[in-house]
Parts: structure tokens; sequence; C-alpha cells
């Protein structure tokens, strides 16, 4: 789909079950979300690495409230589009674990009217400031690296932000991630 000078796509028609990385003129910024049963809160995550797998940015971010996994999946979604325009990053790649919330960005058709929607409507308006946005879906186990930052992001105290340099933890995952490729 092209609208006004702006490529935004259907992205990958399969899901891939390990990480690969974008081509050389996009960014490619994992997502993902992270409920917990005894805490009234969720865990948002996204890591953002360049075509040949380095960091360029990552997030571990906390929302408050007891949500349902696919609203967790939405806004760790919606916050990695706010990470990436605060970046200036124009060309992106989102992938997220969350078939519904792929296919509902992908969607033309307008959002439900419900708190699902209405995120993915914020979504969709995001989406618009870049030069080119895509969405593809990824499997459980090519989407580590965010599954563990919005597990930390829970744990944590404040939300935490890292442009290039990251957490020993969550490096042993993306070191993982780079030897499949």
């Amino acid at each position: 789909m092209v609208s006004k000078g702006r490529q935004v796509g259907l992205g990958q028609r399969f899901s891939e079950t390990k990480w690969r990385p974008s081509d050389v003129s996009h960014v490619k910024i994992n997502t993902d979300g992270a409920t917990s049963g005894q805490q009234q809160n969720f865990g948002m995550g996204a890591m953002a690495r360049d075509h040949v797998g380095n960091v360029v940015a990552a997030m571990a971010c906390k929302g408050q409230g007891a949500m349902a996994a696919e609203i967790a999946e939405a806004c760790s979604l919606n916050k990695a589009l706010q990470l990436a325009q605060g970046l200036s990053f124009d060309r992106i790649i989102l992938e997220s674990n969350c078939a519904n919330i792929i296919t509902a960005m992908q969607n033309d058709s307008p959002s439900m009217n419900s708190t699902l929607g209405l995120i993915i409507s914020d979504s969709k308006m995001l989406m618009t400031s870049f030069l080119s946005c895509r969405f593809q879906h990824i499997r459980r186990e090519g989407n580590s690296v965010a599954h563990e930052l919005a597990k930390r992001a829970i744990q944590a105290e404040v939300d935490e932000y890292w442009v290039a340099d990251i957490p020993e933890l969550i490096a042993q995952f993306v070191m993982r991630d780079k030897s499949n490729i």
C-alpha cells in the first residue's frame, strides 16, 4: 500500500522462526508485551537493530493496570513507533509475535471501537510519519530479545531506554540472534 509518497507495507507473508536483519535502508524493531498475573502492570519491550544486527536502540517500559496480553502487545508496538519517531528513523520494519496485532496494522479498514482499536488507530496515525513503515509477524523464538526486555520492564522501577549500548543480560540474547544469521 502506498500513501502520500510514503510506503507502508504488508511485510512478509510467512513467519520467521529466527531473527533476520533488515535490508540496508531500514531499521528493524522487534516488539513484545508481557503481562504479570500477580502485579497490576505489564511490560513493553522493543529492540531496534540495523541491517547487520547491531543494536541501534532499545526500551523496557512498564504500563500500569492489568491488561490482556493482546493489549500489552499493541501498547508495545505503539511505544516502539514513538521511540522510532523520537530517534528520527525514517524507514522501519516492526516485528511482533502477535499475529492479530500485525494483521490489524496491515488492515486498511478502520479499527474496532475498543481499547485495542484505539491503540491500533493511534499506531496507524504514528506510522504515517515514516517514509516507509512495514509490519511483519515473527514467531516467539525469533522475538526473544524483545520478550526479555518486556519481562524486565515488569520488574523495573522506571522505564529504561538505551541508544547503542545495552545491558549485558540483553546483549547475550542479541549475540545469540546474530550467531543464527
